[in-house]
């Protein structure tokens, strides 16, 4: 059995509209992320299904040597509970969080050798990932702040123990970029 690695990346900053796709400042954080992801070695990069996530992760992957990404749905945006302001129906919640807990279940997990993964995905995500790692009841998840780019890192031991070594990293990023 080996440690998997997991490094969290939430995506650049982006347009809500048309079509929610990076801006050129969220170009920009997703290049100077990925000159910093240099000095790891990914064994694979897992990005959300969204614009916004999969063109991050193409953006660093060209720059990583050309990885291929694996797109999965699991790792959408949603709202895991009741947010203050926004009105989203229990059933659409209950799917939002039965995804989580799944991606979780995916990517949070024991491996048989030692493996450093990439994950690109979204804020919300990010948060209630880390919640769960760190046992906490997941409404914390409303607590905690992500920034563009900003990375995460979690190590997942050979007896199934997880670790959060750092959340929301920004130091890669100029001041003037962080969002």
């Amino acid at each position: 059995m080996g440690t998997r690695s997991l490094v969290f990346l939430r995506h650049g900053q982006y347009d809500a509209e048309p079509r929610g796709e990076l801006t050129p400042l969220g170009r920009e954080q997703a290049r100077l992320t990925a000159n910093y992801l240099e000095a790891f070695r990914f064994d694979v990069i897992w990005s959300s299904t969204l614009p916004r996530a999969r063109e991050t992760a193409e953006i660093v992957a060209a720059h990583l040597g050309g990885m291929r990404v694996r797109h999965t749905g699991l790792l959408r945006e949603g709202l895991y509970t009741k947010v203050e302001g926004y009105e989203v129906p229990a059933a659409e919640r209950r799917e939002d969080r039965a995804r989580a807990d799944a991606a979780y279940a995916k990517i949070v997990r024991t491996s048989r050798a030692e493996r450093m993964e990439l994950v690109v995905c979204h804020g919300n995500l990010i948060r209630y990932l880390i919640c769960r790692a760190l046992h906490t009841p997941v409404a914390k998840w409303l607590r905690m702040t992500t920034s563009h780019c900003g990375l995460t890192r979690v190590v997942v031991r050979d007896t199934g123990a997880v670790r959060v070594v750092s959340y929301n990293e920004t130091s890669h990023l100029p001041t003037k970029l962080v969002t």
